[in-house]
Formats: C-alpha cells, structure tokens, sequence
C-alpha cells in the first residue's frame, strides 16, 4: 500500500513538471522560433544567429526525450528509437557546442558565463556518454547517462525561466545575480537528486 501512495505520489509530481515544461516550451521557447526585436529584445536579437539554432535544437531534444523512456514505445519501435537516439544526440551536441559559444560571448556576469559554459558542456558530455554507452552494449548504464542527459536537457530550458520568474518579482536580488543563480541552481540540483536516486537504488538492490 505504501509502495502503491509512493508510485502515485511520482506520478503526479511527473505530470506536474510535464505540464509546467510544456508551458514554458509553448509559451517562451515557441516564441522565439519565429525571431523578432520584440521577442528576443535588443541583447539577444544582436546573437539571433546562434541562440535560435540553439532554442530550436533544445525544443525537438525535449520534444523527443519522454519517447526514448516510455518501454512500451521501445520495445515496439526499436529502429524508430534508435533513429530518435541519433536525432537527440546530434541536438544535444549541437546545442551543447551553441551553448558554449554563447557563455563565450556573453555579456552578463561572470557566475552567469561559467554557468552557462558548465550547463553546456556537461548537457553535450552527458549525451555523448549515452551514446558511448549503447555502443559498448552497456544497456543499464546508457539509461543511466540518458537520465542524466535529459535531465539537463529538460531543466535548462524550463527550470531556468521558472527560477527567474519566481524571483525576479521578489527583487531579492541583482537582475544578473538571479540570472546566475538560476543559471547554476536549474541544472545542477536536480541532477544532484537524480544521481542520489540512481546510487542509491543500486544500494538498496
């Protein structure tokens, strides 16, 4: 019965988190496909050339992710899966790359720079090791670099901008400074629970 509450309780908190990233993705991401001085404003519209390959990269890598999870939708589909694999690992690479010229060239702070910089590398790393991973036919620990992978993929993108919006209203802080934070905080504390989780059921099982 316990189990059973526990099982129910994750699922809605996995709904929860579906609803808010499909919120943020078609209200903020989806926006700005379509660029515009009004939807980019003036310092992001000057690097339009490399944030807009690197939204729409991110859109079609959350987009994708939840099939690569669903086992029914695997096991049925196996060369679509692999297919949708390739399609994800080039996306996150890509936009790893993209990620990592725009630390480069930003103009906020520096906390702001290495986070993005450090978000952009590992969202590539990540995604490369899953790969690496399915190649050596080391299933169970693919799935675990894809965790890894999509979790970065996911909170990026929507963690990121729910951080800011929580915040920014508050006026807790410096504009740049929340931008830091959440630049930092979005990533790395759920892949710091998603890694207690994998560690901690191998030492349980």
């Amino acid at each position: 019965m316990k189990t059973k509450s526990v099982k129910n309780l994750l699922n809605i908190l996995y709904i929860l988190i579906l609803i808010i990233g499909a919120y943020y993705v078609l209200t903020r991401a989806f926006s700005m496909v379509v660029p515009s001085q009004e939807s980019y404003g003036d310092y992001y519209f000057s690097r339009v050339n490399v944030l807009l390959p690197h939204i729409i990269l991110g859109i079609i890598a959350i987009i994708i992710g939840p099939f690569q999870f669903i086992p029914s939708f695997r096991n049925k589909n196996i060369h679509r899966h692999r297919l949708l694999g390739r399609i994800y690992l080039v996306c996150v690479v890509l936009g790893g790359i993209t990620g990592m010229y725009l630390a480069l060239t930003s103009q906020v702070n520096l906390g702001y720079k290495f986070g993005l910089m450090a978000m952009s590398f590992f969202w590539a790393s990540t995604g490369l090791m899953a790969f690496f991973s399915i190649k050596k036919r080391k299933i169970e620990l693919h799935k675990e670099w894809m965790l890894r992978s999509y979790t970065i993929t996911f909170t990026a993108f929507v963690f990121t901008r729910l951080i800011i919006d929580v915040l920014q209203p508050l006026e807790i802080a410096e504009p740049v400074d929340i931008f830091a934070l959440s630049v930092w905080s979005s990533w790395v504390i759920p892949l710091l629970i998603l890694e207690m989780v994998i560690q901690g059921k191998k030492m349980y099982s």
